[in-house]
């Protein structure tokens, strides 16, 4: 690999599901064995509210490691490196509602305790949340407060006499609400602006209202949060009065990144149930394995899948030195409150643009591949008695949680802008060090399909990444500060970026996966054409819709035939599933 540092110093660093040991394998294993052993078995109860068997699942992946997987030995965790954890949330995301429960339990509640916590709370909270002995749940959403969730109502005021806070309101949609046994909660502190508190689910005054009645994700728990002169000891304060804001984004950034993962898992389990039936479904006499434009589905299902999972690992090894650093000033003995809340919200807000886009990406290919399955599927699709109808329903949420796709795509922009305007940040396509700008990914490999299609990829790269810049530049040009505000041309630069990115990132992975095992060594032509075609479809056409409006000329991109790709791709994924 030595080579490769000639033509791209950070590549070495980028993270793959390939940069695998024995140790990976065995902690996927266990989280695999876990999910089809011990939840999916347990799915027709955990969607009719079986309080009693969900509680049982988190004491059980609490005892696996499952959940503390990447939290210090100190707190009950494992201490494991960032392909451990990720290889285990998209694992985990196979299950469907219980995988959405408990990534927020081990994503937003549990966070903001460990970043922004002090050493009593930490110690207090965060063993008996990795062992899965109490379930938390993170309580921001307000009625009033959807996307705008910075502005809620629920009060706090400091009560001198008592010497304690005390909370009034109600908060919506809260995943774990009726199970959990500590929230995290933001509320208005009087004359100091949004602060966050952990509140016990014993204080007299928090009650919970009804189950409510969701299109999907049966398996999660959701109700309302009730505070009623909610009184909580001093102690109770995370971070610093007023600072509730900067907690609240800068774990969400993490739970964006997060949910690309949950989304990531669905998608696999969908390929693999898809390609399962479609192997023993028969019509005309043949399975419909056999039929073009089913080959041609799977195709697609698995490349988008390749091209999101690269993209998604790949930021995970960008966000890692930022959480090392927010990590190391968190447990900080002599830092003020308020600068540790700063240092740590700035470290953790590293990637705001790649954790956005990962977002969207995720879930929108997820979307697609889960609709697909049901298609190949036909009539039983539809039926509830087959997972796939399960997963239909619960997929829709994914573009809605953790900030809609339309927020989020206006979040990346916005960063976007904000760091041309001064730096590049730790995830930008701006980064001169970035594998856009450097020579050439595919200078170590022999001759052959594989090299000739990456180069060819790559060169559609960079004319992507130069017109996006040029366009870019027009539009600031034209808008200036209002640019952020225009939503529909934002809507474009957001889409061409993404795909800059994930195309980048799966070129990269392809680049890096010549003496691996699995298809990103196996279908490294293949998968490097369909990305190339993809990137071209989503993520330039938006881009010339922009160039015209804001009045710069680009000329059209090409992409190789996908036809025979496709078939390729369908015929690998159906040999290996059983």
């Amino acid at each position: 690999m030595d080579v490769i540092q000639e033509f791209h110093p950070g590549l070495k660093d980028a993270l793959t599901p390939e940069r695998r040991s024995d140790e990976h394998n065995l902690i996927e294993e266990t989280a695999r064995s876990f999910v089809e052993r011990d939840v999916l078995p347990r799915m027709e109860a955990l969607e009719s509210g079986d309080v009693a068997v969900l509680k049982a699942l988190y004491r059980k992946a609490g005892e696996l490691g499952l959940i503390g997987v990447d939290l210090p030995e100190a707190y009950g965790g494992l201490e494991l490196d960032p392909l451990s954890s990720l290889l285990v949330s998209e694992t985990l995301g196979e299950t469907a509602g219980f995988g959405v429960s408990i990534n927020i339990h081990s994503g937003v509640a549990l966070h903001p305790i460990l970043y922004f916590g002090d050493e009593a709370q930490r110690a207090a909270y965060l063993p008996q949340l990795a062992a899965g002995e109490v379930i938390a749940s993170y309580a921001l959403t307000e009625p009033d407060a959807g996307s705008d969730a910075l502005h809620g109502k629920t009060s706090a005021r400091r009560d001198e006499a008592c010497g304690c806070y005390v909370l009034s309101g109600q908060k919506q949609w809260i995943s774990n609400a009726r199970v959990a046994g500590v929230y995290v909660v933001f509320a208005q502190l009087a004359n100091r602006g949004m602060t966050a508190f952990v509140v016990d689910r014993d204080r007299p005054g928090v009650s919970v209202g009804k189950e409510e009645h969701k299109v999907g994700i049966h398996a999660s728990p959701t109700a309302s949060l009730i505070l009623d002169d909610v009184e909580v000891p001093e102690s109770a304060l995370l971070g610093a009065p007023g600072h509730g804001h900067r907690i609240a984004l800068s774990v969400l950034n993490l739970a964006r990144h997060k949910m690309a993962l949950y989304a990531l898992g669905q998608t696999r389990r969908a390929i693999r149930i898809a390609a399962a039936y479609a192997k023993e479904r028969r019509q005309f006499g043949v399975p419909i394995a056999s039929f073009g434009m089913i080959r041609e589905k799977l195709g697609y299902m698995a490349a988008r899948y390749f091209v999101a999972r690269s993209a998604a690992y790949r930021t995970a090894g960008e966000l890692a030195p930022g959480k090392k650093r927010a990590l190391d000033l968190a447990l900080r003995p002599d830092l003020e409150a308020e600068e540790k809340v700063r240092g740590v919200a700035s470290a953790l807000s590293s990637c705001i643009a790649a954790c956005s886009l990962n977002k969207v990406l995720a879930t929108e290919v997820q979307a697609f591949v889960i609709d697909e399955a049901v298609q190949i599927h036909g009539g039983y699709g539809y039926m509830e008695d087959y997972e796939i109808a399960r997963m239909y329903r619960d997929a829709r949420i994914t573009r809605i949680f953790e900030g809609t796709n339309e927020i989020n795509r206006l979040a990346a922009v916005r960063d976007l802008l904000s760091s041309r305007a001064r730096e590049a940040s730790a995830c930008s396509l701006s980064d001169p060090s970035s594998p856009a700008a450097s020579p050439s990914l595919a200078a170590h490999l022999p001759a052959g399909r594989l090299r000739s299609t990456l180069e060819g990829a790559e060169q559609a790269l960079r004319a992507m990444k130069t017109g996006f810049d040029a366009v870019v530049e027009a539009a600031l040009a034209r808008e200036g500060a209002r640019l952020a505000d225009q939503q529909a041309l934002v809507r474009r630069l957001a889409d061409a970026n993404m795909w800059l990115y994930a195309l980048e990132s799966a070129l990269v992975r392809l680049a890096l996966a010549a003496d691996a095992r699995g298809p990103a060594r196996d279908l490294g032509a293949e998968l490097a054409a369909v990305a190339w075609a993809d990137a071209v479809r989503h993520g330039f056409t938006p881009l010339l819709e922009a160039a015209r409006h804001v009045g710069v000329k680009l000329d059209g991109l090409d992409y190789p035939d996908e036809i025979g790709q496709l078939q390729a791709i369908a015929e690998y994924v159906l040999d290996r599933v059983r």
